[in-house]
């Protein structure tokens, strides 16, 4: 069986790509929620969140940043999706936050709702996703933590805690 030239060409450029960021020795960066809102005026298909994300860089050297493209899950369950093409210079030994606005399923949140709301307990989270850079391509992010529903609605920092 023949494989098609464009494929091993598309293989190359991305061992290519790990292998550039390797030999510079880039450490991907690490992203964090911060901040978890239900913003107002969702649909009856449709809820907004503003989720604020920390961004850090644990290089020598900055980052300049074009966007994230990222999912965020809740207790195991896909909750949003998000994109975001604000552009921001990581600083190098730096962080930043971005606050980004992200859109979900009113159905799937009402299918899982039940679950996620019994005990009080907090419910674990998870973002993933890639930062897009200028110089290097598209770096995978992969994120856990905990939110306590309590705290959520009024945007209150610290509603989400315990980046691991």
């Amino acid at each position: 069986m023949r494989v098609p030239s464009r494929w091993l060409i598309l293989l190359w450029v991305a061992l290519l790509s790990g292998c550039a960021m390797m030999a510079l020795g880039l450490e991907k960066p690490e992203v964090s929620v911060t901040e978890l809102q239900i913003l107002p005026g969702g649909s009856l298909l449709e809820q907004r969140l503003r989720l604020t994300l920390r961004v850090a860089n644990p290089n020598n050297r900055e980052i300049a940043i074009d966007g994230l493209s990222f999912r965020f899950e809740v207790d195991g369950h896909d909750l949003a999706r998000g994109l975001s093409n604000q552009a921001v210079v990581l600083p190098k030994l730096g962080e930043t936050t971005m606050s980004v606005d992200v859109s979900g399923s009113i159905v799937d949140l009402l299918r899982h709702a039940p679950k996620m709301l019994e005990g009080g307990r907090p419910l674990g989270y998870r973002v993933y996703g890639d930062v897009v850079t200028r110089d290097y391509g598209r770096l995978p992010f992969d994120r856990k933590g905990e939110v306590s529903l309590d705290k959520l609605g009024g945007g209150v920092p610290g509603a989400v805690r315990g980046q691991i």
